[in-house]
């Protein structure tokens, strides 16, 4: 199972990882922002998935929780991309992938205003959660 899990991480890594930073508007679509050119990288960067289980009655109730830490974390300094993505077939799955910049970024991330109001609104309605950090090898 754990292979398996890491084989569809991996995959969706390499995907989000060639793709364009979102944001969600009011109205739930989609913008695109410019992510990081290769140019750019310094190798420092570093790659977090965050893999959650919602209780199935608090899905509604996380999605607007959901949606404020993506907007605030992607007008952070160093956030390269940080988005929120639901399991197609587990409705109660999501795993927020994120790229920052370094270290420096992520510790700056978890003592932001709105990291911190994310974390304490959700402690009640996340089952389980897993975190996996990552730096890019090829």
């Amino acid at each position: 199972m754990r292979k398996i899990v890491f084989t569809v991480l991996f995959g969706l890594l390499c995907i989000v990882s060639c793709s364009k930073k979102a944001e969600t508007a009011q109205d739930d679509t989609i913008i695109i922002k410019t992510g990081m050119d290769t140019e750019e990288r310094t190798g420092d960067e570093l790659k977090i998935a965050a893999i959650m289980t919602v209780k199935p009655e608090a899905i509604k109730d996380m999605l607007p929780i959901f949606q404020a830490v993506v907007q605030g974390s992607q007008e952070e300094d160093g956030c390269i991309f940080y988005n929120v993505h639901q399991d197609i077939n587990d409705s109660t799955r999501f795993i927020i992938l994120e790229e920052w910049e370094s270290q420096a970024a992520i510790d700056l991330h978890g003592k932001t205003d709105h990291f911190k109001t994310y974390q304490e609104a959700s402690k009640n309605l996340i089952e389980k959660k897993e975190v996996i950090k990552m730096k890019l090898v090829y």
